[in-house]
């Protein structure tokens, strides 16, 4: 008859170095904010209503004295870590830990918090959460009893102690007192949600029996929105004594402690806390009532299992190692790409800058990577990953659109006018050229004025040959008016012009910006456009601009100059085309009587069309180069040439030390980033190498279960077979982890060392055999001691067949160190 394992025997299977170093692991990963860093870490928390007991339930588990007062709103969460020691002394140490959301300098505030004690008799846990509530105050602009996301931590060591680790957050109030806020309602319950939505979290739903079950709010939280399927919740009922003995409240409670109105996956507990009346009772006298209590009365029909504190901190225990294990392969995922990150987030910071060599390699090296993507740019070869995205980064690409959305403008909306014949209008063609720059063009500068041919030969350039005559024959055309007529048929160049530049330039700038901020980080960036890039840009908008100047002051107040032989050529080739164009007009009018006319009244008529001829011929040429003029003497020779060595590795070369410290050293900021970055990395690595282990560990647990699985194979005919248990050196022994001597397994071989086993004389008689006895000894037997509920069917069936042979051999046991009279010796 198997011996029953003792409870004290269970917890101490509790108390493994891997457990402990499972809990350590998780622990270590929440200390270093691992959970701040979307990690969900897994973890016991403590729900329940005010006034539910939770406090009671805790001190039962910690023998810690906890705070019960009702009014007392703590609105940060409270880590227990408990871990047990091998000898009687017991520390208690208490300390914060800060939020993500705290500065440096409240971290390091919060961080010295440091209260020990060593004993529990010391330790006052309603002054520890005051002292911690005042300095959790910190950098709070009122200083009130606000919602705090840093956590209070109780690393408590002794002896009989569980190894948990439990997270107690504040009751969740249902109706405001006196003492409390909306505020503190509100952001209580904040709180609670906020750990309650980790899926990782194992809700412990704490409920009084003084309240119904229906009206306890973490029972809608679970039931409503977090753990609807009550997978990871466990109940607990507290104050069962305060039901009248035999009353419908009592059948409901028991109902529920059974699992069957409310189905939790990990079940209900019962615990009865102290009363106000036994307030000072011993932690042995408190628990050795409750043992009586459950031992009498309704409760006996609820499982011994789920009543009592202790079985409470074995199973306590169980889920929580449970859960871990279960995560255990999704955590070191999700570690593993935290580090990655946080490897990725050093190597953007780059190296440290902290003597002036290295700010001074560091800009060297930034300035021949900008060096490098900006010929590139210019040149328009675009293989550089920085290109991919962003239109602006390919700045050669813009210039050209732009340069041609401002040849488009100047040709068809340059003039003042657009001058139509009076007896075929020309429509205007759509042009082919379509962009985005083009239409912003469009939408800048306003349409030329249309008007006929002999409009304008009257209203205009006859008012100015009126108003310009000289002396000579009155044919003869007057230099004057045709630079009046054209400077105005061009007075909207130089705006269109400037215009053009101005939007070239922002091209140019956001490309640099763009360029500059992918190399480096912000804050150096903020300080080298501030001090070099900004400086050099606004010199080469100056020089645009005076070129932009000096192009247009050319047409605007120099008279007309032509040396292109093609221009008389073109000019004689309108004047012959408008002849025809009268001469066909006169002989359709032949037969019409011809009125005399006054001299003064077509005198001035040829010179006008010879003056507009020529402010056309001119302007179509002068057009073309104003356009080219801006667009290679202005933006490419001002603007584009050069715009690499704004940033030059020699710039750094030669930059003293005081500018070379002010760009290139890091800003406090990021050298606090990379100080945390660096913590984090090495929080992540060590937690990591915890995990990776006990993966490890776990691995090789189940492969050695799965081993234990496996049917042994039973011989059909006579063999010789050695079972004694071969005698292995020390120095060769190897070991898994601190188990094998525990091993089933060799329990198993040296059971068996020295026995001597006769197969029956007809094996074919106990294959033949229906019957199957289970024998001391049998396989079977020895299969059950482990994991018999763990068989498969073929395990099963070779186990009913080793029972039938062994039903049938002889046994006898003799000296192990003999080896004949440690075989097995097969008879016919």
């Amino acid at each position: 008859m198997a011996v029953p394992v003792s409870q004290q025997d269970t917890l101490e299977q509790l108390h493994s170095k891997e457990q402990e170093s499972l809990l350590d692991a998780i622990d270590q990963l929440r200390s270093h904010g691992v959970s701040h860093h979307d990690i969900s870490l897994p973890q016991v928390i403590v729900c329940g209503d005010q006034s539910s007991g939770k406090s009671s339930v805790l001190e039962g588990l910690t023998r810690l004295r906890f705070p019960t007062k009702d009014a007392l709103c703590t609105t940060f969460a409270t880590e227990l870590i408990l871990r047990r020691t091998a000898g009687p002394a017991v520390r208690i140490v208490c300390s914060i830990l800060p939020s993500k959301n705290r500065t440096q300098a409240q971290k390091s505030q919060l961080l010295k918090f440091q209260r020990s004690f060593s004993s529990r008799e010391d330790f006052s846990f309603p002054s520890l959460l005051e002292e911690a509530k005042e300095i959790m105050k910190t950098g709070s602009p009122t200083g009130s009893n606000t919602f705090s996301e840093d956590i209070l931590r109780i690393r408590y060591t002794g002896p009989d102690l569980p190894s948990l680790t439990i997270v107690d957050l504040p009751g969740l109030i249902h109706s405001q007192i006196e003492r409390q806020s909306v505020d503190d309602v509100n952001l209580v319950q904040t709180l609670v949600r906020e750990y309650m939505k980790n899926e990782k979290s194992i809700i412990l739903a704490v409920v009084s029996a003084r309240n119904d079950a229906d009206n306890q709010i973490v029972l809608k939280y679970i039931q409503n929105e977090f753990d609807p399927s009550g997978t990871r919740s466990l109940g607990i009922i507290t104050k069962p004594d305060t039901l009248d003995a035999g009353s419908d409240s009592e059948k409901i409670f028991i109902k529920l402690a059974q699992n069957k109105t409310v189905n939790f996956e990990l079940g209900w507990h019962v615990v009865k806390n102290r009363s106000f009346s036994t307030r000072d009772q011993s932690d042995e006298e408190r628990d050795q009532s409750e043992r009586l209590f459950f031992d009498t009365g309704s409760w006996r029909s609820v499982a011994r299992s789920n009543v009592g504190i202790d079985t409470l901190r074995t199973k306590l225990s169980k889920v929580l190692v449970r859960q871990i294990r279960k995560e255990l392969p999704s955590l070191v995922t999700a570690i593993g790409d935290a580090i990655r990150s946080t490897e990725s987030g050093l190597n953007e910071l780059g190296e440290p800058r902290e003597t002036l060599d290295q700010q001074r390699t560091y800009l060297i090296g930034k300035a021949e990577r900008f060096q490098s993507l900006t010929q590139d740019a210019l040149r328009g070869t675009l293989n550089q990953p920085f290109f991919n995205g962003h239109a602006a980064k390919k700045l050669r690409n813009e210039i050209q659109n732009f340069n041609l959305a401002f040849a488009h403008i100047m040709f068809e909306k340059g003039p003042a006018w657009k001058i139509v014949n009076d007896t075929d209008p020309q429509p205007t063609a759509p042009s082919p050229f379509r962009s985005s720059k083009l239409e912003e063009y469009e939408a800048e500068v306003t349409n030329p004025e249309v008007i006929s041919r002999s409009e304008f030969l009257e209203f205009h350039v006859g008012e100015a040959v009126q108003q310009n005559r000289g002396p000579g024959l009155t044919p003869i055309v007057n230099p004057v008016v045709v630079c009046e007529i054209f400077r105005q048929q061009a007075s909207k160049w130089e705006d269109i012009a400037k215009w053009h530049v101005d939007r070239v330039f922002q091209a140019v700038v956001e490309y640099v910006d763009l360029s500059l901020s992918s190399l480096m980080d912000s804050d150096t960036f903020g300080k080298l456009h501030l001090e070099q890039i900004k400086p050099e840009l606004a010199k080469k908008k100056q020089a645009v601009d005076e070129k932009v100047g000096e192009l247009v002051k050319s047409y605007a107040q120099h008279d007309p100059i032509m040396y292109d032989p093609s221009f008389m050529a073109e000019l004689d080739h309108i004047r012959g085309l408008r002849y025809r164009a009268s001469k066909d007009a006169s002989d359709t009018q032949v037969f019409a009587p011809k009125k005399a006319k006054l001299l003064t009244e077509s005198i001035d008529d040829f010179t006008n069309s010879e003056i507009l001829d020529l402010v056309e011929t001119y302007y179509k040429r002068a057009v073309t180069v104003f356009i080219n003029n801006i667009a290679v003497l202005g933006i490419e020779n001002c603007l584009v040439a050069g715009l690499a060595s704004i940033f030059s590795p020699s710039l750094v070369s030669t930059m003293d030390q005081e500018r070379l410290q002010l760009i290139g050293s890091e800003s406090e900021e990021t050298r606090t980033q990379r100080t945390a970055l660096k913590e984090k990395l090495e929080a992540l690595k060590s937690g990591k190498r915890v995990l990776d282990l006990q993966v490890c560990k776990s691995g090789l647990a189940l492969k050695k279960q799965e081993q234990l699985k496996k049917p042994v194979p039973i011989p059909r005919n006579p063999v010789r077979i050695e079972v004694s248990r071969p005698q292995t050196p020390s120095s060769q022994t190897t070991r898994v982890g601190d188990d094998d001597e525990d091993d089933p397994i060799n329990q198993i071989a040296s059971s068996l060392s020295g026995l001597k086993v006769t197969p029956p004389r007809d094996s074919s008689k106990v294959r033949r055999s229906s019957a199957s006895r289970s024998r001391p000894g049998s396989v079977s037997s020895i299969r059950s001691m482990d994991s018999r509920s763990a068989a498969d069917d073929a395990a099963a069936k070779s186990d009913d067949l080793a029972s039938k042979w062994l039903d049938n051999a002889t046994f006898h046991w003799a000296p192990s160190g003999e080896r004949n009279a440690s075989e097995l010796t097969a008879r016919a």
